[in-house]
């Protein structure tokens, strides 16, 4: 095997990382994608490792032993890094900065703004490169659909009526509401309290249903959208708002670029993915019911214009189409994400892997203890993954209902029926990929 694409997010990964696969394919190379969790893919036993592992983060030493434990001792590791536009508390924690020898593998970076931080953060300048978001890629005129043809697939597959406006609200509230061994599992993840994200989260949540609510009383005919964060778990009061009108829908799947190309209206909390609308030349809002501090708001949203109140928000809602706008101007944006109009990241990021396929390998050391102490929770992992494979729980009680008690092995069992796709699934991305990318035969650059 020449390349292995790990993933975490489907919703958020799996469409780039298919890009990358087709680009490698096409050019000769053996490429597989696969979920940090897939235990049928672990390769424990270190047995035909591939020569480049790329990975959806890379913060420190214990990624590396997990990577390497799970997928066999790659000669490179390459970091995609998923999360780059963060906000100030989370920039000056540092927690998202590759540390100890996770700064000499490959960092890509989506615009100047990251390489200049992770420099800062002491990464040498050859191991970060600016490629662009790979994630943007489908959104350029050669390659996107029209929004009517994505309005006509949804409306097919989700049973939503094709002639009415649709409004389509990105959610982010991933600690609304959180449990208490959630919140823990993060808070030993990040290392610091997060307590405060909850109250933050759980709030303004609160206050947006509420002018969904009233909104909602309002327009019995259009389609209301609302689009969780994958990491958003706990959807109980979301889930009243479905059963209490007819027109408002909570849909999870496809990818959130698709779904903001088929919207007519599109609103926003704190998800970054309004840049996909931005990108899409699609007009889109920011609700803030409650003012964020400073240091917890995005580097890019602070720069926004804000809807405060539900009468803003309701003049905003029924005002025509054609007298909307951007809530962030191209400045703020394009200091976060480099554009080339004459090629497509996903090549470059191929371009690259290619140069790294042919270059001697990365040495990180790896101390015998730590490699043991990462082989042991792999096979605790591939355990749970077996498990879940052959587990007969009902986990849609669990997801419904957030007052039942869920342990350790219910928490994992949905983290993993949330995220790992069938191979049915990835092969049915990579058609419809491959079908888009032959239209335009030029995207070589």
């Amino acid at each position: 095997m020449d390349f292995i694409i790990v993933y975490e997010r489907k919703q958020r990964e799996l469409e780039n990382d298919t890009l990358l696969k087709i680009e490698l394919e096409k050019r000769g190379y053996t490429c597989k994608i696969v979920q940090y969790y897939e235990g049928n893919h672990f390769n424990i036993f270190n047995i035909n490792p591939p020569k480049v592992i790329l990975v959806p983060h890379l913060y420190g030493d214990a990624n590396i032993y997990r990577t390497f434990s799970r997928f066999g001792r790659a000669n490179h590791i390459v970091n995609l890094q998923y999360e780059q536009v963060l906000s100030k508390k989370w920039e000056k924690l540092g927690h998202h900065d590759p540390k100890e020898q996770a700064m000499q593998a490959i960092h890509i970076c989506w615009g100047e703004k990251t390489k200049e931080r992770l420099m800062n953060a002491g990464v040498s300048s050859e191991k970060l490169k600016v490629l662009g978001a790979p994630h943007l890629d489908l959104l350029r005129k050669e390659y996107r659909n029209l929004p009517s043809e994505r309005k006509k697939h949804f409306s097919e597959k989700y049973n939503l009526t094709f002639s009415k406006k649709w409004v389509l609200f990105l959610s982010s509230f991933t600690y609304a509401n959180i449990s208490d061994s959630r919140l823990s599992m993060n808070e030993a993840s990040a290392g610091i309290k997060l307590s405060d994200f909850r109250e933050i989260h759980t709030n303004s949540r609160n206050e947006i249903l509420n002018w969904f609510s009233y909104i909602l009383e309002k327009d019995t005919e259009n389609i209301f959208i609302y689009r969780p964060h994958p990491d958003e778990l706990m959807l109980d009061p979301v889930v009243k708002l479905e059963k209490k009108f007819l027109n408002f829908k909570i849909i999870r799947d496809e990818p959130v670029k698709q779904w903001i190309n088929a919207s007519d209206v599109i609103y926003s909390w704190y998800s970054t993915s309004v840049v996909e609308a931005h990108f899409l030349d699609k007009p889109y809002a920011i609700l803030r019911p409650k003012v964020l501090p400073d240091t917890f708001d995005s580097v890019l949203l602070k720069h926004a214009n804000f809807i405060t109140d539900y009468s803003k928000f309701e003049e905003d809602y029924f005002k025509d189409n054609k007298n909307r706008k951007t809530a962030i101007d191209d400045h703020h944006v394009n200091q976060y994400y480099l554009i080339d109009t004459h090629c497509s990241s996903f090549i470059k990021y191929v371009d690259l892997l290619e140069t790294l396929h042919k270059t001697k390998k990365q040495m990180f050391s790896l101390p015998i203890h730590q490699r043991i102490l990462a082989t042991i929770k792999t096979i605790s992992a591939k355990l749970v993954y077996i498990l879940y494979k052959y587990q007969n729980i009902n986990l849609n009680k669990y997801r419904d209902n957030s007052s039942l008690k869920r342990n350790f092995f219910i928490e994992w069992f949905i983290e993993m029926d949330n995220q790992i796709v069938s191979g049915n699934e990835k092969k049915e991305i990579e058609s419809r990929l491959k079908v888009i990318l032959k239209k335009n035969n030029t995207h070589n650059g």
